[in-house]
């Protein structure tokens, strides 16, 4: 297994009812599980977040793709990220162990496109509201395996390799326009891409 190389961010709430309350969080670069091209799995997701973190600060379009867009999404390196201040929802996540109490996540980034973006920027207080994402079950004890009587696999059950791939949906695509030269970007490659 590769070794993982990961960002501990810290947050601070910046206004409303938790104003200067900080919290924590793991940001994968590199390491871990990679894709079929060799990329890791976790920086890809650390990445979008970083991009919807700039998008949300700059009041960008998350599909606007001019150059002029691209160009403020540029980052010389990680510690750009340093003092962003951006829409985000929290959730509070539940300690796995009794000794620490529960803690509190970064639940996405809100970006410009959302209307809970504008109603944030122009100064209005939110209720707080369930995220939209599904909670993950939580893991009961396992009963050993010597205390359970022996299952045999359903006949029909066929494995998953052996079943068709599900077709997926096609790729979005933004409009393109010629593309005009532009220099290269000035940060490291990895950051960029």
């Amino acid at each position: 297994q590769r070794r993982m190389l990961m960002v501990d961010a810290e947050f601070t709430v910046a206004e409303g009812p938790h104003v200067r309350r900080k919290f924590w969080q793991m940001f994968t670069v590199s390491g871990g599980k990679v894709d079929e091209h060799g990329v890791s799995i976790g920086w890809k997701i650390s990445k979008g977040s970083f991009r919807a973190m700039i998008d949300s600060a700059l009041g960008l379009d998350p599909h606007d793709m001019s150059e002029a867009a691209k160009s403020k999404r540029i980052l010389r390196g990680l510690a750009d990220l340093s003092g962003i201040t951006f829409v985000a929802k929290i959730k509070v996540e539940p300690s796995d162990d009794p000794r620490y109490g529960d803690s509190n996540k970064l639940d996405r980034v809100v970006l410009p496109s959302e209307p809970e973006w504008r109603k944030v920027m122009d100064g209005e207080v939110l209720a707080p509201s369930p995220s939209t994402r599904a909670r993950p079950k939580a893991a009961s004890p396992a009963a050993p395996a010597w205390g359970q009587p022996a299952a045999s696999p359903p006949a029909s059950a066929a494995p998953a390799w052996s079943r068709p791939a599900q077709p997926g949906t096609a790729p979005a695509t933004a409009a393109t326009a010629a593309p005009a030269a532009t220099p290269a970007p000035s940060g490291p490659a990895w950051l960029n891409t």
